[in-house]
C-alpha cells in the first residue's frame, strides 16, 4: 500500500476514471441503459445503496458522532473536510462546497452518466432493474442498425481512398500533413463522385429507406429515387465519447459549397450534444483537466497529429450547453475549458459567446487567442507545432480578452465594460463568480457592487432571466430551502401559501419549491428529505439538498421560520415594487391612466400583504 493513503485514493479515482470503457454523455447512454429508470426504481436503488461502503472504496472514513469524515476526493487537503450522513443518504465538502447523494457521488468521481450510476449500483447491491418497454427496445434496436449501416459506409469510404479514384483526397491529406500511416487510425475516406455510388453499394444488402434514415443518402422532393448525401468529399467518421460511429463528417475537393458537410440529425446523432474527437480527447481531458475546444475539423485532428491530445471540436454550430455540460462531465469541479477560435472578428465574437455558455454550466474559461487570419490548422502548418505550443502554455484570461476590445478613454471604457457584467455575473460557480466580478470592477475603476447590480439588472430583464443563476443567492433564500427541508407539513404549507415561486431568484430553491407542492403532505409516515431526493435526478439539486443537511445551521423552530419568512417575504415585496417601477413611469409618460390606476392599486395590494404578514 501507498504510504500517502490520500495518493493511494487519488491514484484509485485516476484509474477508475481511465478504465475503459469510458462512457459518452447522458443522452447517449440513455440507449445504453437496457432498462426504464422511472422513479420507483430510482427510489429502490438509493436506498438499497450504502453511500458509506460506496464512499469509502474512494475514502478512508472515520466515524464521528453521527457522520462519517475523510479526506476529500475532490480536491487536495491535508485535514478531513469530506462529510458522509449515512442515515440521509448525502456527503458534503466543506472545502471545495461538492456534495450530493449516492449517485452524485459516483458520476462526480468516475465520470458516469446518471443512467449508467443507477446500473451500477443496482448491479452492486442485487437490485432487479425492470427490463426494457417495446417503445425503448425499438428504439434501441433501431439505433444498432443505424450504426451497422454507418460502419459499413466507413468502410466502403475507407476502401475508396485508397483506389485511383481518391487522389485528390490523398493529395489533401498529405498537403495538410498527414502522413499515409495515419489516415487508417483517423478513419479519413473518400466519397466518389458520383450521384448514386454508395446507395447502388449498399442497397444490394439495405433498403434505400433505411440509407435515408441514418444520413447516407437523401431522398429527392420529387419522389425520384434517393442519393448520395456525400459526393467527392474527403470524409471523416464522427463519433460519440465511447468511440461510436454515429455520423460523418465530409470536405468538399475542389470548388463547390458548402465547404464542410455534417451528416443530419438521426436516431444516434445530434449535432448540438456532440464534439468532435472527445472518443481521443477524454482520457487526456481527465488527466490534465484542460479541454481545448476548436471550430474546424482539420483544426482538432492537426492538434491530434501534433501530440495535443485534449483536443474537441464543435460540429460547425455554436457551443451550446449541451457541448458545455458535456465538457463539465467530463473536466471535473476544478477543470477549465481553452477557446480557440479562428483569429478574425468573427472568431472573437464566437469565442466571447462561448465563454458565456461555459460560465453558466459552470466551467471556467480561458482564451487561445490566434494571431489575425489564421486558424490552429494554418499557424501549424505556417509556423510549426513549437509555435502553438507557446500560444498553449500561455492562455489568454476571459477579461483579458474580452476588455481588450474596448476603447481606450475612461468613460467610454467604463461605460463598455458595464456590458460585460452579465457575462461574469451569469457564473454559476461562486467562487469563480466572485473572481470575475471583482476583477472587471478593479478593470472599470467601479466597485464590485456596481457590477453586481448591473449584471442582476440585464439578466433579469435578459429573455432567458428565470433561468439564468443570479449573482448571489439573495437575502433569506438559502435559509427558506433548509426550512423546506426541516419543518412540519403544517409550516411547509403555509409557505408555499405566502412565498412567490416567481420571484425566488437561486433556480434550484425554485425547483425546491415546486418539488414541494407535488409532494404535498408526508402524513408524519415520509421522510421529506427522501421524498425529495426520490423525485429528482438533478446532481444541482441533490447537491443544495446536501449542503444544507450537512452544514451547521440554528436550529429550525416556529419562531426562526417567522424571522426568516419575514426576511424573505420583505425582500420580495420590495423586488416586485421595483419591477413595477419601470411599467408605472412607461405609464405616466404616455398617459395611459387605465394602466396606471391598475400599476398603482397592484403596487398598493403588494404593501397591503406585507402588512397583513
Amino acid at each position: 500500500m501507498s504510504a500517502n493513503p490520500k495518493s493511494e485514493i487519488r491514484n484509485r479515482s485516476k484509474w477508475a476514471t481511465q478504465a475503459p470503457p469510458l462512457k459518452p454523455s447522458m443522452r447517449e447512454c440513455t440507449d445504453m441503459v437496457d432498462a426504464d429508470l422511472n422513479r420507483e426504481v430510482i427510489t429502490r436503488v438509493r436506498e438499497a445503496a450504502d453511500l458509506v461502503e460506496v464512499a469509502g472504496d474512494h475514502v478512508r472514513l472515520k466515524k464521528r458522532g453521527r457522520s462519517w469524515e475523510g479526506l476529500c476526493p475532490f480536491h487536495e487537503e491535508k485535514t478531513p473536510s469530506f462529510s458522509v450522513d449515512a442515515e440521509k443518504g448525502l456527503y458534503y465538502c466543506f472545502g471545495c462546497h461538492q456534495g450530493g447523494d449516492v449517485f452524485k457521488f459516483l458520476m462526480q468521481l468516475e465520470n458516469l452518466s446518471f443512467p449508467e450510476s443507477v446500473e451500477r449500483l443496482a448491479r452492486r447491491y442485487g437490485v432487479q432493474l425492470p427490463p426494457r418497454s417495446p417503445e425503448a427496445r425499438r428504439r434501441r434496436e433501431e439505433g444498432e442498425r443505424q450504426r451497422a449501416l454507418l460502419e459499413e459506409a466507413q468502410h466502403f469510404f475507407g476502401e475508396c481512398l485508397e483506389q485511383a479514384e481518391g487522389s485528390a483526397a490523398r493529395s489533401e491529406l498529405e498537403r495538410r500533413g498527414f502522413a499515409k500511416d495515419c489516415w487508417r487510425d483517423y478513419g479519413f475516406g473518400y466519397a466518389p463522385d458520383e450521384w448514386r455510388r454508395l446507395v447502388e453499394h449498399m442497397s444490394r444488402r439495405h433498403p434505400e429507406g433505411a440509407l435515408v434514415e441514418c444520413g447516407l443518402a437523401v431522398s429527392p422532393e420529387s419522389g425520384t429515387s434517393p442519393y448520395d448525401r456525400f459526393r467527392n468529399r474527403l470524409t471523416f467518421p464522427i463519433r460519440s465519447g465511447d468511440g461510436t460511429l454515429i455520423a460523418f463528417g465530409g470536405r468538399i475537393l475542389g470548388d463547390g459549397e458548402p465547404k464542410y458537410l455534417n451528416s443530419p440529425e438521426t436516431a444516434v446523432f445530434r449535432k448540438r450534444s456532440t464534439l468532435f474527437c472527445l472518443d481521443r480527447a477524454r482520457r487526456a481531458m481527465a488527466d490534465e483537466s484542460r479541454a481545448l475546444v476548436v471550430e474546424g475539423y482539420f483544426d482538432c485532428l492537426s492538434l491530434h497529429r501534433v501530440g495535443v491530445k485534449n483536443v474537441v471540436a464543435t460540429l460547425g454550430t455554436a457551443l451550446t450547453s449541451d457541448h458545455a455540460r458535456l465538457l463539465k462531465r467530463r473536466l471535473g469541479p476544478d477543470g477549465v475549458a481553452i477557446l480557440c477560435y479562428d483569429g478574425d472578428s468573427a472568431g472573437r465574437r464566437a469565442a466571447a459567446t462561448g465563454a458565456g455558455v461555459l460560465l453558466e454550466t459552470g466551467v471556467e474559461v480561458t482564451i487561445l487567442a490566434l494571431p489575425a487570419g489564421m486558424d490552429p490548422d494554418d499557424l501549424i502548418r505556417e509556423s510549426g507545432e513549437g509555435a502553438f505550443r507557446d500560444l498553449l502554455e500561455r492562455p489568454t484570461p476571459l477579461l483579458e480578452f474580452v476588455l481588450a476590445d474596448l476603447p481606450p478613454d475612461p468613460a467610454q471604457r467604463r461605460r463598455s465594460g458595464l456590458k460585460l457584467a452579465p457575462l461574469v455575473c451569469s457564473a454559476t460557480d461562486p467562487a469563480l463568480r466572485q473572481n470575475l466580478v471583482e476583477e472587471l470592477a478593479r478593470q472599470l475603476y467601479l466597485s464590485p457592487r456596481e457590477i453586481q447590480e448591473h449584471g442582476r439588472r440585464a439578466l433579469r430583464s435578459g429573455p432567458s432571466a428565470q433561468a439564468v443563476p443570479r449573482v448571489s443567492m439573495p437575502p433569506g433564500e438559502r435559509e427558506l430551502a433548509r426550512i423546506l427541508l426541516d419543518c412540519s407539513d403544517a409550516w411547509r404549507q403555509k409557505i408555499l401559501e405566502l412565498v412567490h415561486t416567481e420571484y425566488i431568484e437561486d433556480s434550484r430553491v425554485r425547483r425546491l419549491l415546486d418539488d414541494a407542492v407535488e409532494i404535498g403532505s408526508t402524513d408524519g409516515e415520509r421522510d421529506f428529505v427522501s421524498e425529495l431526493l426520490g423525485r429528482s435526478t438533478d446532481p444541482d439539486m441533490s447537491s443544495l439538498v446536501a449542503e444544507l443537511c450537512t452544514s451547521p445551521m440554528p436550529e429550525v423552530t416556529d419562531e426562526s421560520i417567522r424571522i426568516q419568512l419575514e426576511t424573505l417575504l420583505q425582500h420580495q415585496a420590495r423586488e416586485r415594487s421595483l419591477r413595477l417601477a419601470p411599467l408605472i413611469a412607461a405609464a405616466e409618460e404616455r398617459e395611459d391612466h387605465a394602466e396606471l390606476d391598475r400599476l398603482l392599486a397592484e403596487k398598493a395590494r403588494i404593501r397591503r400583504e406585507f402588512a397583513e404578514i
